[in-house]
C-alpha cells in the first residue's frame, strides 16, 4: 500500500569523493605499513636485549639462573587509553620539573658568552668598573646532545602491591620518563620480579622509535620475588653502552632482596659489589626507598640511599636528583 517502488538513475555519474577515497586509503595503507615496520623493529629489539642479557656474566650468585627479557612489540589501546586517563596531572608535574633546568641546557646546546665570573682564563676590561671581581668571562662551544644518561629500574616485587607503591613508583617512571624525553635526556625505564627465571620488563628503551613507550608504562606490576642482583647488572650494562659521561641509575624499591636462593647476607654482598663496580666505571647509582626496609636498603647503597618517606613526593624527589646531576653539569 502506498507510493513504494523501484527506479533507476541512468545518469548517475558518483559521489565526487573518489580522489578522497584514494588519499584515505593511501593514508590507512601507510599507517599499517608503519605499523608494521614498528612491529618488526621492536621484534629485533627484544632480540637485541635479549642477547645482550645472555652475553652477561651474572656472577656466582646467580649461577644458573636464567634472565629472560620481556617487551611489547605490540601495545593494545587499552594501555594508551588507561595512560590517557592518569597521565595529564602527572605530566603537569614533569613539565613544572623541566622549567628548572631547560634554559640551562638550551644555553648548552647553543654555546655563547659566559660573563661576569668570578675566575677564569680570559678577563673582560669591561668589567672592572663592577669592581666586585666578576672580570672574567668563557666561551661555550655548541653542543648538539646532552652528556648524561638515565635508567630506572623498578621492583615489582609482590610486596609492591602494599601502600599503593607500585601505583607510586609507576607514577613515578611516567613523570620521569615525559621530563627525561622533554629534555632529550636519554632514559630507559626497566621493572623486575623472579618466578623461576629473573623477568626483566623493558618498558622504555634509549633506541625506541615507535613513540609508544609511555603506554608500555602502564603494564608496571606487582608480581612475585626479586633477584635483585641480576637485574641491576643487566640494566648497568646497557647504561654501559651509553656514550654519555654522567649515567644516573635509578633503583625504586621496597626492601631486601627475595627470590630463590638469593636473600639476606649474600644478596646483600652481591649489590654492594655490583654498586662498588659499576661506580668504579662511572655509573652513578641512587636507591630509592619506599618501604619499611630502609635500614636495610641504607646498609647496600650507602651513600646512594635515598629516603622517601612520603610517596607523594617520589617523583618530585626523584625529578630534583636528576636536575641537580643536570645543574652540576651544565651550569658551571
Amino acid at each position: 500500500d502506498g507510493d513504494g517502488g523501484t527506479s533507476r538513475t541512468n545518469d548517475y555519474a558518483g559521489s565526487g569523493y573518489v580522489s578522497q577515497a584514494a588519499e584515505d586509503m593511501e593514508r590507512i595503507m601507510t599507517q599499517l605499513a608503519e605499523d608494521a615496520a614498528y612491529a618488526s623493529y621492536e621484534q629485533e629489539l627484544s632480540e637485541e636485549l635479549q642477547a645482550e642479557s645472555d652475553r652477561i656474566r651474572y656472577g656466582n650468585a646467580h649461577k644458573g639462573v636464567h634472565v629472560n627479557i620481556n617487551r611489547m612489540a605490540y601495545v593494545d589501546p587499552s594501555y594508551m587509553e588507561a595512560y590517557q586517563k592518569v597521565a595529564p596531572p602527572l605530566l603537569l608535574i614533569s613539565k613544572r620539573l623541566q622549567k628548572q633546568v631547560s634554559q640551562i641546557l638550551k644555553d648548552y646546546r647553543e654555546g655563547g658568552k659566559l660573563d661576569n665570573l668570578p675566575m677564569g682564563k680570559r678577563i673582560n676590561v669591561r668589567n672592572a668598573v663592577r669592581n666586585d671581581g666578576r672580570l672574567f668571562y668563557k666561551l661555550k662551544l655548541p653542543n648538539d646532545r646532552t652528556d648524561i644518561a638515565v635508567a630506572i629500574l623498578n621492583d615489582e616485587s609482590g610486596s609492591m602491591s602494599g601502600s599503593n607503591r607500585i601505583t607510586h613508583a609507576r607514577s613515578a617512571s611516567i613523570i620521569l620518563h615525559d621530563f627525561c624525553k622533554g629534555l632529550d635526556i636519554p632514559v630507559a625505564v626497566y621493572g623486575h620480579t623472579e618466578y623461576r627465571d629473573v623477568e626483566l620488563y623493558a618498558y622504555a628503551e634509549f633506541d625506541s622509535i615507535d613513540n609508544k613507550d609511555q603506554y608500555r608504562l602502564m603494564d608496571m606490576s606487582a608480581r612475585s620475588g626479586n633477584r635483585d642482583g641480576a637485574a641491576l647488572r643487566y640494566v648497568a650494562e646497557r647504561l654501559m653502552t651509553r656514550p654519555e659521561a654522567i649515567k644516573l641509575l635509578i633503583v625504586i624499591s621496597d626492601g631486601q632482596p627475595a627470590a630463590d636462593n638469593y636473600y639476606g647476607t649474600e644478596a646483600e654482598a652481591d649489590l654492594r659489589g655490583i654498586k662498588k663496580e659499576y661506580s668504579a666505571r662511572g655509573i652513578e647509582m641512587f636507591a630509592a626507598a619506599i618501604g619499611s626496609d630502609k635500614p636495610n636498603i641504607q646498609r647496600i647503597y650507602g651513600d646512594g640511599f635515598l629516603d622517601i618517606t612520603n610517596l607523594e613526593k617520589l617523583p618530585v624527589n626523584l625529578g630534583r636528583l636528576i636536575i641537580q646531576k643536570v645543574k652540576n653539569r651544565y651550569a658551571a
